[in-house]
């Protein structure tokens, strides 16, 4: 049995927005929205991080209130844990022997965590050549990707960029390697 639907009041959109940046710009810039600073009445809410993780369970939200964020939304947009998941449902789903369902979770490619997971990678990476893609864990917009195709170019690159980011401790330092069809 669902639960009844509260329809949303008539009138124009009601938003809010925790940070003033060109999203709360194209937000007030909307014709027939309107800001307000109300804490639970608005349609829609653009809320920071901090926001969801300490404010979202104290709330209740009705059936049209959206928000830009859920929680552990991290689990699906970082990229680490994102392969993590993945991975998981997808052992699970052979465990279950629900093979023909576990066989659509190949579509991503060979993926490795490192330093956890560097033997695996190394061991791969011998067998298999080709170039492959390093992205630092808990980065955005390509910042510290690159490309390499030997085992020499990882740690050159990785300390010189680690080096970079004073809050990275380089002994635990974590990245997201995952397999590339070679580069034409």
């Amino acid at each position: 049995m669902s639960r009844p639907s509260n329809p949303r009041p008539p009138g124009p959109i009601v938003w809010r927005s925790s940070l003033k940046n060109s999203i709360y710009d194209v937000l007030k810039a909307r014709q027939g929205w309107v800001e307000t600073e109300h804490e639970t009445e608005w349609d829609f809410f653009w809320a920071d991080k901090g926001w969801i993780h300490h404010e979202l369970d104290k709330i209740h939200l009705n059936d049209w209130q959206r928000i830009n964020h859920f929680p552990n939304h991290y689990e699906l947009t970082r990229k680490d844990l994102l392969i993590k998941n993945l991975k998981r449902t997808k052992r699970q789903l052979e465990r279950e022997d629900k093979l023909a369902e576990a066989a659509a979770y190949s579509f991503f490619p060979l993926t490795f965590v490192v330093p956890s997971e560097y033997r695996m990678f190394v061991e791969e990476f011998k067998r298999s050549g080709g170039t492959w893609i390093m992205k630092p864990i808990g980065r955005c917009q390509g910042q510290g990707i690159f490309l390499f195709n030997k085992l020499s170019q990882v740690w050159v690159t990785h300390s010189q960029w680690s080096s970079l980011i004073s809050c990275v401790c380089l002994s635990c330092a974590a990245y997201h390697v995952c397999a590339m069809f070679p580069v034409a």
